[in-house]
């Protein structure tokens, strides 16, 4: 049996809390970033890697769109099962564009989940390969962080994020004054905003629909 798509859902359906929401569709009539991340867009578009705060660690971030940016990306961070790349999304309508096998009942707990989620969702074909597993699938969570939903409504486009820990690292980057100097030397741009504060203790928590019906919550 051909699995039911998820439901189309407005924008305006999903409750998202703490965002500075543009309601106005004329480019013209949006206001800049803060200055103290300013310089994160032009970074992104050309290619660069942004350090930035998000809304339980720092991470290291680049342009889905930019191949080499994306590559740089997983040699200053690797990948490993306590550092898996992600796709950070403004919002569920853009998630659904890029990942639309996504179950409906991940849909229901993204909605009402109030902490950083990661999905483990079948990737779609807009996918860079080297964020997908042996599983088809690739990790994607929403923006609860105003600052990166303001960036990745600007981009129109996911940011590819991992933890600011670089190559046989092993303690999470909660504030600025843990990363390393190998990855603060790799960032093209850094984010100066809540460099005095703790973010967080924890990696979101992760997720993915089960072959048995179920959602699996994962470590």
């Amino acid at each position: 049996m051909k699995p039911r798509p998820p439901p189309r859902f407005e924008r305006s359906a999903f409750p998202i809390s703490n965002m500075n929401i543009r309601t106005n569709i004329f480019s013209e009539m949006h206001h800049p970033l803060p200055p103290r991340g300013a310089q994160a867009l032009p970074t992104l578009h050309s290619g660069g890697l942004v350090l930035l705060p998000t809304a339980n660690l720092w991470q290291l971030s680049a342009h889905v769109q930019h191949p080499n940016a994306v590559r740089n990306l997983l040699t200053v961070c690797p990948p490993s099962p306590v550092n898996r790349p992600e796709l950070v999304f403004a919002d569920q309508e853009t998630l659904f564009e890029w990942c639309p096998q996504i179950h409906p009942r991940l849909y229901t707990l993204l909605s009402y989940h109030k902490r950083p989620l990661t999905l483990l969702v079948p990737a779609g074909p807009n996918i860079p390969l080297a964020l997908i597993d042996s599983r088809g699938e690739v990790a994607v969570r929403l923006a609860m962080d105003s600052f990166v939903y303001r960036l990745c409504e600007d981009l129109e486009a996911p940011l590819v994020c991992c933890m600011a820990i670089g190559q046989g690292a092993s303690g999470l980057p909660s504030s600025f004054g843990k990363i390393r100097s190998d990855v603060l030397r790799a960032a093209d741009y850094t984010v100066t905003r809540r460099q005095r504060e703790e973010l967080g203790r924890f990696r979101a928590v992760s997720a993915r629909y089960g072959s048995d019906g179920e959602i699996e919550f994962l470590l």
